[in-house]
């Protein structure tokens, strides 16, 4: 069987049908983003994110240019929705605080929909490496969003003074962290973030805690 590569009337990279291979680019990102998440960058091969896809090894090239493009792709499709999720966080009614806890509720929501994107986005991190410009365009545009939160709850009296910086991280780092150790909740503490009820109970204690951090003496 001629190689889908080498021509001679082998079919492309391309996923069969009309849709411009736009069906291929999808089935490719589903499975590079499932085994990044599990084995980090290095640790995806292309040979086994194609096998996983049903593709042939050309398709990655062909559709992203590189295991690197795909990565990014990857990375994009799960971080656009929660930029778009703080965005209108940051457009609600209510206080500088009031907004800032809708984000937390933001990202929580997210990442019950998304629980691999902690592991996806911090593997990388975790070694050291620098993610691909799109997602730091991304993170840079989510944290301006949450720092501006904390300027105008400083200003309206809901906040207390403080590093925006730094608080636009503690408002994230909450969610990040009890998605990316779930497992172990599950294991140690007898917590399963998949019941909805405990879910809910989590959520509140984050609330309860982040407002705790970032209320002003004279709104508490």
């Amino acid at each position: 069987m001629p190689n889908a590569l080498a021509g001679g009337g082998a079919t492309s990279p391309e996923s069969p049908g009309s849709d411009g291979g736009t069906a291929t680019r999808s089935i490719l990102i589903k499975a590079g983003r499932a085994l990044f998440a599990k084995r980090g960058f290095d640790g995806a091969s292309v040979r086994a994110i194609t096998t996983g896809a049903g593709t042939n090894l050309g398709a990655i090239t062909y559709h992203f240019g590189s295991k690197r493009g795909l990565y990014s792709a990857a990375l994009e499709e799960c971080l656009r929705p929660i930029e778009a999720r703080v965005l209108q966080a940051a457009e609600a009614e209510g206080s500088g605080l009031d907004r800032m806890l809708r984000v937390v509720e933001a990202y929580f929501d997210h990442f019950q929909e998304h629980p691999d994107l902690p592991h996806l986005l911090l593997q990388e991190v975790a070694a050291g490496k620098r993610p691909p410009d799109v997602v730091l365009e991304i993170l840079m545009n989510v944290k301006d969003t949450i720092s501006s939160l904390h300027e105008q709850g400083v200003r309206d009296g809901s906040v207390r003074p403080g590093s925006a910086l730094l608080s636009a991280l503690s408002v994230v780092s909450q969610p990040v962290y009890l998605t990316l150790v779930a497992p172990l909740l599950r294991q140690v503490g007898g917590v399963d973030l998949n019941d909805p009820h405990v879910r809910e109970g989590v959520l509140d204690h984050i609330r309860t805690f982040v407002r705790a951090g970032l209320e002003s003496r004279a709104e508490a």
